[in-house]
């Protein structure tokens, strides 16, 4: 089963303090953040669904988070995107997923921080137009139905339970300045040119190393568990992978 661990020590008195009588310094304490269990139903490239089920809660899990990156592509592939495609549609793409890979596997621990892990690969967590999507994403969702829905057509967006969010593009939290300025995840001229795939634009995009006259867009797709330790240090799951969606040309 995979899982995150991270060891926690404290002197003796705080620990009997903060945790209710843990073990003293110098015993390996684990705190522990299930990933999610769920199995992505996934329709050709435009609409992913998972479930977010847990193996067991854990007092110190938040919110679930959502990591992404988009791709520039000049192959327009119209059916379920799999591993085998990931080279053919972006060399980058393929290797971020073989780099994550193993932090995916059934039997790996975590012993790493998975927001370093994500951003060290120019990776993004997903925000929403209007509310937090902490607070979306809380505990109050967990055994809900989550669905992103990239369908031609319309701006893409997040259902859970009922509701229904447009999805939007980091900015980093104001580090950088992506275009379009609506942030949303449609294939604009804009989102699709390499020279504005730096990290002061659209730092969540990967260049193509290709020219094309024609480009596509791609968004590849991570749910992980997050949490908060005693220390309000975050903690995280390991992560589960959703999957690679084409983003709806722009209208």
């Amino acid at each position: 089963m995979k899982q995150a661990t991270y060891r926690v020590c404290f002197p003796r008195f705080l620990a009997a303090l903060l945790m209710g009588g843990l073990s003293a310094c110098g015993i390996d304490d684990y705190l522990v953040l299930y990933p999610v269990l769920g199995v992505p139903d996934v329709e050709l490239n435009t609409k992913a669904s998972i479930t977010l089920a847990l193996q067991e809660e854990s007092n110190y899990f938040t919110h679930f988070t959502l990591y992404y990156r988009i791709y520039i592509s000049a192959v327009p592939l119209s059916g379920r995107i799999t591993q085998g495609d990931h080279s053919t549609l972006n060399a980058t793409l393929d290797s971020d997923y073989r780099v994550f890979l193993p932090y995916t596997a059934s039997d790996t621990t975590i012993s790493t921080s998975v927001g370093s892990l994500f951003g060290n690969r120019s990776y993004q967590t997903l925000t929403l137009e209007g509310p937090a999507i902490d607070e979306v994403l809380s505990r109050n969702s967990i055994g809900m139905t989550l669905t992103l829905d990239f369908m031609e057509g319309i701006i893409p967006v997040l259902r859970l339970n009922g509701a229904e969010y447009r999805l939007q593009r980091s900015n980093g939290g104001g580090l950088f300045n992506p275009v379009p300025t609506n942030r949303y995840f449609l294939n604009t001229l804009e989102l699709n040119t390499n020279a504005n795939a730096t990290s002061g634009v659209n730092a969540d995009v990967a260049p193509l190393s290709t020219a094309a006259e024609v480009r596509y867009t791609y968004v590849s797709f991570y749910i992980v568990g997050t949490g908060l330790d005693p220390n309000f240090s975050p903690i995280y799951s390991a992560p589960t992978f959703i999957a690679v969606l084409r983003l709806p040309e722009s209208f």
